[in-house]
């Protein structure tokens, strides 16, 4: 069997359906398509959220065809792949974990989410200045204590009004113990939606 890291979303469903309830194997699988799933999340937010999908007067897949105005008619079937190209079933199913949830516990999972600790090498030395400048510039190879002390801009960039609220999470520590409850009640959920996938 390939190793738990290399799989995608479909197989760590399979795994999860696959093995018993209590098997330690089955409990990585749901942590690992938990962490994939959050993942899809915050790479719509932050890649595709603003692409206002289904609002072109045209196609950019195929110049002259879509929106009607050029050529005089409307190909519906363009019009429909033009609006959901980007969909994504595991972004639907991402969006309806998360609504399992409240607000702060959204907030905290997709936070810590957002760090990526093992990319660290990308960020530049140089101070509180210069890193947040490269998280306004997109990188994500922060600590946990990075991720909470830049709360505000990476929520900004994850699709929060800007100054909607003030800093959430105290301390690093509150981000976790925030994101470890979402994470166990999130568990049981991504065990059902394995079974009703199959």
């Amino acid at each position: 069997m390939r190793q738990l890291e290399l799989m995608g979303i479909n197989q760590l469903l399979a795994v999860i359906r696959r093995e018993p309830a209590e098997s330690a194997l089955r409990e990585r699988a749901l942590r690992r398509c938990l962490d994939e799933l959050i993942e899809v999340e915050i790479e719509w937010r932050i890649d595709y959220r603003h692409l206002n999908l289904g609002h072109h007067n045209v196609s950019t897949i195929a110049p002259g065809v879509g929106g009607g105005g050029v050529t005089g008619r409307v190909d519906h079937v363009m019009e429909a792949a033009e609006r959901f190209r980007y969909a994504c079933r595991w972004r639907n199913m991402a969006k309806a974990l998360l609504g399992h949830v409240n607000e702060r516990q959204r907030m905290a999972l997709l936070l810590t989410g957002y760090a990526i600790p093992e990319q660290r090498w990308a960020l530049n030395a140089g101070g509180d200045r210069a890193l947040l400048e490269a998280i306004k510039q997109g990188s994500r190879g922060l600590t946990q204590g990075e991720v909470c002390g830049a709360q505000r801009i990476i929520m900004t960039r994850l699709g929060y009004p800007m100054g909607a609220g003030q800093t959430v999470f105290q301390t690093a520590e509150a981000l976790r113990n925030s994101a470890k409850n979402a994470r166990k009640s999130l568990l049981l959920v991504v065990g059902e939606q394995a079974r009703l996938t199959a």
